[in-house]
């Protein structure tokens, strides 16, 4: 916890597999947040644009991530 924990950026196909993760992460009891946009720049407000999973352990997010491409 001293040295920070990792972020990484993966790519989603559609906002059906944001959602899907994000509640596969909620029953695996990782800590979630869905992300929705002000609308300040070029999305409509409320515009979900991101899920933050973890912390939690590498396996476990892997389980849910590992079929995903870098952004």
């Amino acid at each position: 916890m001293d040295e920070g924990q990792l972020k990484v950026a993966l790519k989603v196909p559609d906002l059906e597999s944001v959602l899907e993760l994000e509640r596969k992460g909620r029953s695996k009891g990782i800590p979630v947040h869905l992300v929705r946009d002000m609308g300040l720049t070029q999305v409509p407000p409320g515009t979900i644009t991101c899920l933050g999973l973890g912390p939690a352990p590498a396996e476990v997010v892997d389980s849910l991530t590992g079929n995903l491409a870098l952004l």
